[in-house]
């Protein structure tokens, strides 16, 4: 959960992997040599992913950052310095934010400071040049982005198009509206097994209301997704309490608690806190290894939606107006019908909360969506489990596995100990909300139904060397 830089002196212990800088990660393992070091600066996974180390700037190109420590994160972009006077940090901030995957820094001998890109190579940093006018004002309200004809009754401007998805992602209950803005003549590269690709410009929204009396839901957060310069950005706008408007959440995210239906007991109230994610989080969950888009693919889209004025398979219909593409396919490219296969034959989540589906598949679904953004390939993940939908259960590496990292005093632990509910790590996490809870961001509230889900379809795996059940 969190990103560190050091100073590094000679025999230092700083504390991997007993701490995460100064926070526990592994407090029962065995210390090293030498008390732990704090670590000079951190950053939590809120603003940072994976910080790449830089350099100590020395040249008079940008006198101000002389003796600045200068680093920057891969997944957000984002650059900051640091000076340290040998015992303390004296400065540190934010210098700029790039649409970069940075890999280093380095300096030229006439004293350029680089960045490296992964996609695009070297670029210089240089003093911002003084503004010839004024940029135009961001729109700090709901009303202001234009995506609504009525903000106060939730009805978008004509053109922006209302979806939904075959397995929500688990929001601490809340119910959700998404929708989908693109800009005049753009389209959606589309793939039939990965995830879509919308054009410069697109921009994603999504509602969240909580049941603040039976059967009446309140309208807590709209959070737009941005494709902008090619990089995603997310923003949050927090509602008003009169339900007419919604304001821009700060970049570091923010707290509330609300009066809610308690959910255990329906006749009762209680409390809950809803988090709104900083700019850096919305690009935790929608990063490059799940394709930025989380519902924009053809296992999420592949069903019936009501339009109002009709009902259609929402593939058919995007197809229909011409704004799917096929991969390749140049933006300007004349529209074409690009899905030539039955909608029934395409890929197809299930609910995880349907009940009258099948048992695996609902499990599937459920991790793919919640834990797979991180669990696979180049996801981040601190585990090398891989939970995509499409890999096979022997290859998922969780089945009788040992768990790498906390083991929650269970005797003989495994990530999925097929049988035996009380031994699966996974089921400890998904059922907990604090240290060691999964998904690591996001969620305050245990989501039951899929602990239930999961429990179920533990009992019902066979040992992992029972060869005739894994044949059949």
């Amino acid at each position: 959960l969190w990103e560190q830089v050091y100073l590094v002196r000679r025999g230092e212990n700083y504390g991997w992997s007993v701490n995460e800088g100064s926070h526990p990660f592994y407090p029962d393992r065995k210390l090293g040599p030498g008390p732990i070091v704090p670590p000079t600066a951190e950053h939590h996974h809120a603003e940072a992913r994976s910080l790449t180390g830089g350099v100590v700037y020395r040249g008079n190109k940008l006198p101000d950052l002389d003796g600045t420590y200068v680093y920057g994160d891969y997944s957000t972009g984002r650059i900051w310095g640091i000076r340290h006077d040998g015992e303390k940090v004296t400065w540190h901030q934010e210098l700029v934010d790039t649409p970069f995957q940075i890999t280093g820094f380095t300096q030229t001998p006439e004293g350029d400071l680089l960045v490296v890109d992964l996609g695009s190579g070297l670029h210089r940093i240089e003093p911002r040049p003084p503004a010839t006018e004024p940029a135009p004002p961001f729109p700090k309200k709901l009303s202001e982005t234009g995506l609504f004809s009525s903000v106060a009754e939730h009805r978008m401007a004509e053109g922006v198009i209302a979806y939904s998805v075959n397995a929500p992602l688990w929001s601490d209950g809340a119910a959700k509206e998404r929708f989908l803005a693109l800009p005049d003549d753009a389209g959606i590269e589309y793939h039939a097994t990965n995830a879509w690709k919308p054009d410069e410009g697109t921009v994603l929204v999504k509602t969240f209301s909580l049941e603040s009396e039976p059967g009446v839901w309140r309208r807590i957060e709209t959070r737009l997704m941005h494709k902008l310069q090619g990089e995603w950005v997310g923003y949050s706008y927090c509602w008003d309490a009169e339900q007419t408007d919604a304001v821009l959440v700060e970049k570091a995210g923010a707290d509330a608690v609300y009066s809610v239906v308690d959910p255990a007991d329906r006749e009762r109230r209680s409390t809950q806190t809803w988090h709104f994610p900083s700019r850096a989080e919305c690009l935790v969950c929608h990063s490059r290894a799940s394709g930025f888009v989380l519902g924009l693919q053809t296992a999420q889209m592949n069903r019936a939606h009501d339009y109002g004025s009709f009902r259609a398979n929402q593939l058919a219909a995007l197809d229909h107006w011409g704004i799917l593409r096929k991969a390749g396919a140049k933006a300007d490219a004349p529209r074409a019908r690009v899905i030539e296969e039955p909608a029934d034959t395409l890929e197809q989540f299930v609910d995880p909360n349907d009940a009258a589906a099948p048992l695996e598949a609902r499990v599937r679904a459920y991790l793919h969506v919640n834990c797979s953004i991180c669990h696979q390939a180049a996801g981040g993940g601190n585990a090398q489990m891989d939970l995509l939908s499409k890999t096979p259960l022997e290859k998922m590496k969780v089945i009788d596995e040992t768990p790498l990292h906390a083991k929650f005093d269970v005797t003989e632990p495994r990530l999925v100990a097929p049988g035996e509910p009380d031994r699966s790590v996974l089921l400890k996490r998904v059922g907990l909300r604090g240290r060691g809870q999964m998904p690591p961001l996001g969620t305050n509230l245990v989501d039951p139904v899929a602990v239930e889900l999961l429990k179920e379809w533990v009992r019902g795996l066979p040992p992992k060397n029972d060869t005739t059940a894994a044949s059949e």
